[in-house]
């Protein structure tokens, strides 16, 4: 089975990840992501920066919408896809994960990303270049069973050093399992 996964390229510079490695984190929104050592979080953070500057919201690691954690853990994100999804959706949601972790593994994406006013919520996978970072199956799994089953737009991020955007190819991301 194919599954093709829409992908998007978001540049940085050395002088942003310079920064970010020096602790200079004060314009990063999301307090998970601030708190990580050197320069892990990097790349969650140029995508939150980018999807900042389109009218969302984000949170990074800080969110359980397939159910593998405790109801109450992360409480700001349960609050945002209850009202997204409403009570029952957001509860049947959480049964995935006892249902299909016994056989398969799945993983939840880097990135919750959401317009504050309720009008669209959506997950991306972030992949840094510079460290090697690639996808694998577990995590298209998670990407899968958002889209198909909430119905909820999903990409991956490639987050690229400029001057090397052309090792991550434009177009969606083919997938075979």
């Amino acid at each position: 089975m194919d599954i093709l996964i829409p992908t998007r390229k978001l540049i940085f510079t050395n002088e942003q990840k310079a920064r970010w490695k020096d602790g200079q984190r004060d314009d990063c929104a999301d307090p998970y992501c601030r708190k990580l050592p050197g320069t892990s979080g990097f790349g969650e953070y140029i995508a939150g920066q980018f999807y900042e500057s389109l009218g969302y919201a984000w949170i990074h690691h800080d969110f359980n919408l397939l159910g593998g954690n405790k109801l109450g853990k992360y409480p700001r994100a349960e609050a945002i896809l209850r009202s997204y999804f409403g009570d029952e959706r957001f509860e049947r949601g959480r049964q995935l994960y006892a249902s299909f972790s016994p056989f398969v593994d799945m993983q939840e994406p880097d990135l919750l990303l959401y317009k504050p006013d309720g009008s669209d919520l959506r997950f991306a996978e972030c992949k840094r270049d510079d460290t090697g970072d690639k996808l694998n199956d577990s995590q298209v799994r998670g990407l899968a069973l958002l889209r198909l089953l909430f119905d909820c737009p999903v990409e991956v991020v490639h987050i690229v050093e400029k001057g090397r955007e052309d090792r991550i190819a434009d177009g969606p991301l083919r997938w075979a399992f």
